[in-house]
């Protein structure tokens, strides 16, 4: 067994000795995501591959590789792996991702950490070693130190993409472009297929040669050669982005796009509608005004299923601002796609050229308002009420008041929300004295210079003018003497006067105004007691 064992070994060595060279090569190259080209992206992994060639039997060898991205060869990693030739050549891969924890000290780490850096880095190094199980065989190595690969943060952005026309069949064609800005030089590709899943028909290639610079891609008189209900693109270069485009033409209706409420506070939940009737099912989507960061946001989508009927689409409470407190006009539109597309083929701004006003933010939301007696003349004293809804701790409130058919408003006041006094009040106010107008009078309230709601009222149903007082004689006495005019006949008119300037008194002296076709009619308090201030008022049944 001995001698048998000898035997083997003493034929092994001999074998070895026959091949005392080395019978193989050695090289290296690396890629990304499938690409040569250089600078390689630093937040992408880096792929070694070490070809081993020429080996003429089946051995079993060591590959040991060590990577680092500077001069400082302390800061590396080393990554081994054990493999088969089979007598063929091999390609054994190490994938290296340079932003992991071994290279993040030294020059390479603060390079890596400051975004204001971006040039290239170009002292990367890397060695290889592949050692033969044969111990006659020297370890044959790879090595190179010349910044190979170079790195880059790449940072690669598409916008401004679009396909005109963006309706169309597979008859027309089109043109695509898109906006490209990169920190490095890059190859971008256009494939073009019926949905955003393709298949994908390759276009052609555009350089983008500027970095740092934006550049305009096209891609002009393309056919499609397929069809489609709304097609799809895809921008290749370090990123890959797929949009939506062309389609197909959908006949679509609407009507009655609408909000409630009209107004209310930033947390308040809207409800947004509109009818639709389409050829094929679709989907419609609602974007709003946001008036906090001035820009529109989706609010979601809705199926239209109901092929060739109209259809109600709600979507329920939205809140039209991301942050508490804020106000303004909101606005909104609808937007129509393709089941599954993220692209519309159509909104109702491209169809209108507007969009539906609404619904209006306040800090502070009226309810409840009020004003009482809901009829009378300038002389009656009304009282008016609001119910204050807001997240503010505390707030004033301004009445105004106009006459009916003026435009100038009367400050009558304010009154002080502070948290625990839900409903204001303003007691006693009288209107513009000097206005013989009949009709509505208005009143508003404020937070500021910001109107929070107009409302109509009270009626302002009897009217008064050409007030007139005459001594009688040498006498202490006087005859009093107004105008009135009414669209309610049988009217009772009382005349009213103060002699200190604050405490008014009624004369309890009654003068009925008869006329039934609201023409002015003179009425007549004879002999009365001189007043320092009178005016006339109605005498409530």
């Amino acid at each position: 067994m001995g001698c048998l064992r000898s035997l083997i070994i003493f034929s092994i060595l001999l074998l070895w000795l026959v091949n005392p060279g080395n019978s193989y090569d050695v090289s290296v190259f690396m890629n990304q995501a499938g690409t040569l080209i250089e600078p390689f992206d630093v937040g992408k992994t880096i792929v070694y591959n070490v070809q081993i060639s020429g080996a003429s039997k089946s051995m079993l060898y060591t590959v040991e590789i060590t990577v680092g991205p500077g001069p400082d060869q302390s800061v590396s990693k080393t990554i081994k792996k054990d493999i088969n030739a089979n007598g063929n050549s091999v390609t054994v891969q190490f994938p290296v991702n340079f932003q992991s924890s071994e290279f993040l000290s030294g020059e390479f780490g603060k390079w890596l950490g400051d975004q204001n850096r971006t040039e290239t880095w170009d002292s990367a190094w890397y060695r290889v070693t592949v050692t033969s199980l044969n111990p006659f065989e020297e370890p044959v190595q790879a090595e190179d130190h010349t910044g190979k690969p170079s790195i880059a943060k790449v940072l690669e952005e598409f916008w401004d993409q679009k396909v005109t026309p963006r309706k169309g069949s597979n008859e027309d064609r089109y043109q695509y472009e898109v906006s490209v800005l990169s920190t490095v030089q890059d190859s971008i590709t256009l494939e073009v297929g019926p949905s955003r899943s393709g298949p994908w028909t390759l276009v052609g290639t555009q350089s983008y040669t500027t970095p740092g610079i934006r550049q305009i891609l096209k891609w002009s008189n393309v056919s499609l050669g397929f069809d489609f209900d709304s097609a799809a693109y895809r921008i290749c270069g370090r990123k890959q982005m797929i949009f939506d485009g062309p389609s197909w033409p959908v006949d679509v209706e609407y009507k009655n796009s609408r909000v409630s409420p009209d107004r209310g506070l930033s947390d308040t939940p809207f409800n947004y509608s509109i009818d639709v009737k389409a050829a094929k099912a679709i989907d419609v989507g609602l974007n709003v005004w946001d008036v906090s960061n001035k820009r529109y946001i989706s609010a979601g989508r809705q199926s239209y299923v109901n092929v060739g009927q109209w259809e109600t689409m709600v979507w329920r409470e939205i809140n039209p601002s991301s942050s508490a407190e804020s106000s303004g006009m909101s606005n909104y539109y609808f937007s129509f796609y393709y089941q599954g597309s993220d692209n519309p083929f159509s909104t109702t701004y491209e169809k209108t050229g507007k969009y539906s006003s609404g619904p209006a933010l306040v800090a502070v939301n009226l309810r409840n308002w009020t004003v009482s007696p809901a009829n009378g003349s300038v002389f009656t004293c009304y009282n008016y009420s609001v119910q204050v809804e807001t997240r503010l701790p505390s707030c004033d409130i301004e009445l105004q008041t106009a006459q009916p058919n003026g435009g100038v408003w009367i400050n009558q006041g304010t009154a002080t929300y502070s948290g625990d006094n839900e409903t204001l009040v303003w007691k006693n106010v009288s209107l513009d004295p000097v206005s013989d107008e009949l009709g509505n009078a208005s009143y508003r309230f404020l937070l500021g210079d910001t109107v929070l709601g107009r409302y109509v009222g009270p009626k302002i149903d009897v009217a008064f003018r050409d007030l007139l007082y005459s001594r009688i004689g040498n006498t202490d006495r006087f005859d009093y003497k107004v105008k009135v005019r009414s669209s309610r006949p049988g009217l009772k008119i009382d005349l009213i006067y103060t002699d200190d300037g604050l405490v008014w008194n009624r004369s309890h002296q009654i003068q009925e105004y008869r006329s039934n076709s609201t023409e002015w009619q003179e009425l007549a308090w004879k002999n009365q007691p001189w007043h320092k201030t009178i005016k006339f008022d109605v005498v409530s049944n």
